[in-house]
């Protein structure tokens, strides 16, 4: 994500000396009622009839989380009073969360295992420097998202409403993503079970401290235990940084909503906006820029890893095919590298560029200049939003 800009300040009530009236911000992180009274003045394409929450818009995504541990909903409605009511509540999904979090960093202390005394500079040493590397990418992610999960703070965020614009856009979104990382989840683990069951020890890495340090005989079950982990191991690689990509995107979609519908209010007033509209577009910009802050807040960890692990990984992977693919004379591992390269890539470009779609209308460049165009006067008061 990207942080807000530094002059966003905290909603607070704001008086309209001008009118007479006094203006309430609605609240960001709790259950709005459904029977609160729009401002007066205030356009409906600014403030429209909410529906759909944000966890309802991208459900295909959050569904397939669930199944490895990534997300837990609250049962609750009122996800503050189950907070309140039961801060450290106990089943059997976070009991199997918890588990695959454990079983993940279990993991990368098991992979630390994977150098010898007789490493030697080359393409199986930078091999299981990206296995490392990645694995410490996947747990990360995997604890983050546990973490957020569970305190409810990502649940606090997912059960905000949203418009039937934004909402439409949000399911489209969600769904091809989840299609996306399904298949990426399901062709890499076609290439972990070559390399596991075909390639007679290609992939005995993976196995670590299994013949690496102890040779045995007999490893199928070693390997079909090392198989089904690298299920958990790519879902933690896709889902993390797809979800906050989408959330980026959703926040981005409510960014670009709201600085069209001012373009709109001035093109409709002769470049004239009232004090009370201004004050409405400088709050609903402030909550988006608040949200965003509190999704950085609860996934940093995840995004630091997923950049730096990818690209340290990508270096290493594109060293590789360069100077090292003459050496291998499987072609199904040469195709694994390339899409593995392009894999790596992808997930970069969705960590990256969700925060730089962000910082890109978060700007208080930007903001500013849609609200004072150089032809018109600034109201008194606006001041305070720029």
């Amino acid at each position: 994500m990207t942080a807000v800009s530094p002059y966003v300040v905290p909603l607070e009530t704001v008086i309209d000396i001008e009118d007479g009236k006094t203006w309430e911000p609605v609240s960001l992180f709790v259950k709005n009622n459904n029977d609160q009274q729009t401002a007066e003045g205030v356009d409906d394409k600014v403030v429209p009839k909410r529906k759909m929450t944000i966890a309802e818009g991208i459900s295909p995504l959050l569904t397939s989380m669930k199944l490895f541990g990534l997300y837990s909903s609250r049962r609750s409605e009122n996800v503050d009073d189950d907070l309140d009511k039961n801060p450290r509540k106990w089943n059997a999904y976070r009991v199997y969360a918890v588990t695959v979090v454990i079983l993940l960093w279990l993991n990368v202390v098991r992979m630390l295992s994977v150098f010898t005394r007789e490493e030697k500079f080359g393409m199986i040493l930078f091999g299981k420097l990206i296995i490392v590397s990645w694995s410490i990418q996947c747990a990360t992610s995997q604890s983050a998202f546990y973490a957020a999960s569970f305190s409810g703070r990502l649940a606090v965020l997912l059960h905000q409403p949203l418009d039937d614009s934004c909402a439409k856009h949000a399911r489209k979104v969600a769904t091809v993503y989840s299609v996306i990382d399904w298949s990426v989840i399901m062709l890499g683990s076609s290439f972990f079970a070559y390399g596991l069951f075909f390639t007679k020890g290609y992939k005995d890495s993976l196995l670590t401290p299994l013949q690496t340090h102890i040779e045995i005989s007999d490893a199928l079950v070693p390997r079909i235990i090392a198989y089904f982990s690298t299920f958990y191991l790519l879902s933690a690689f896709t889902f993390a940084q797809t979800i906050t990509f989408v959330l980026a995107m959703i926040f981005s979609h409510q960014f670009k909503k709201v600085t069209q519908t001012l373009e709109l209010r001035l093109d409709n007033q002769q470049r004239h906006v009232s004090d009370s509209d201004i004050e409405t577009f400088r709050q609903k910009h402030q909550e988006i820029s608040m949200n965003v802050d509190y999704v950085d807040d609860c996934l940093m960890f995840s995004n630091a890893a997923a950049f730096c692990c990818q690209l340290a990984s990508l270096i290493i992977l594109l060293y590789n095919l360069i100077f090292y693919t003459s050496f291998v004379t499987d072609p199904v591992i040469i195709t694994w590298h390339i899409i593995w390269m392009f894999t790596l890539s992808f997930g970069l470009m969705l960590t990256a560029g969700g925060g730089i779609v962000l910082h890109h209308y978060v700007s208080l460049i930007q903001f500013v200049f849609f609200i004072r165009p150089p032809d018109i006067d600034m109201p008194e008061g606006l001041q305070f939003c720029c």
